[in-house]
This record gives structure tokens, C-alpha cells and sequence, in this order.
């Protein structure tokens, strides 16, 4: 299975942000479905593209995160393949999300 930002980047769009964008692109690809698929899921994300902001990725993938015990059990049901400049800034968005889970509790 697979997830291919092409489809919303279009060849045209260099930058993914924007946090109801994301939780557009959650709908638009099914995510509360695919969290429970026992299949790992492909993210492709194309070359072309430069940035995915932290915002974009939050509401895209905050659910999916949090359903998964670990940052490890995430990355491997949504396998990305990604240049690494995008590794980094999916990994950061990852910590952003726990960081918000944790600090829910502190209040």
C-alpha cells in the first residue's frame, strides 16, 4: 500500500504546510483506515518536493503517532521514502507531537 504525496503536490507544489492542509491529506488518504492495516504503508514523498512544514505534518499524522506505542512502531507501519532533508523534518514533527501529548499531562 502506499501513500504518494504526488497526488497532492501535483509536480508543482514545493511545500507542504499548513495544519488543516494536513488534516485534509489525513482524509484524502484514508489514515484513520490505514492505521490499522496490518501492511506496512509506503509514503512516497517525490523529489521535487523542498519542505514538509511540522504544522502540515501534525495534522496529517498526529493521530497516527499517537496510536503507535513508539516512534520506531510509526516508522515502521508508515515506511517514508524520502531524501533525507525530509527525513529530518518528518522525525522533528514526530518529536513535536509527543512533545505536545506530554505536556498535556502537565496541565
Amino acid at each position: 500500500m502506499q501513500i504518494d504525496f504526488s497526488r497532492l503536490t501535483k509536480g508543482k507544489v514545493r511545500n507542504l504546510s499548513g495544519h488543516e492542509r494536513g488534516a485534509e491529506a489525513r482524509n484524502f488518504f484514508g489514515l484513520n483506515d490505514l492505521d490499522d492495516v496490518q501492511e506496512v504503508i509506503e509514503v512516497i514523498v517525490p523529489r521535487d518536493l523542498d519542505a514538509i512544514a511540522t504544522s502540515f505534518f501534525q495534522g496529517m499524522f498526529a493521530g497516527s503517532v499517537r496510536k503507535f506505542d513508539s516512534e520506531n512502531e510509526f516508522l515502521a507501519h508508515y515506511r517514508f521514502v524520502a531524501a533525507p532533508e525530509i527525513i529530518e523534518q518528518i522525525k522533528r514533527g514526530i518529536e513535536r507531537i509527543k512533545m505536545k501529548r506530554n505536556s498535556a499531562f502537565l496541565h
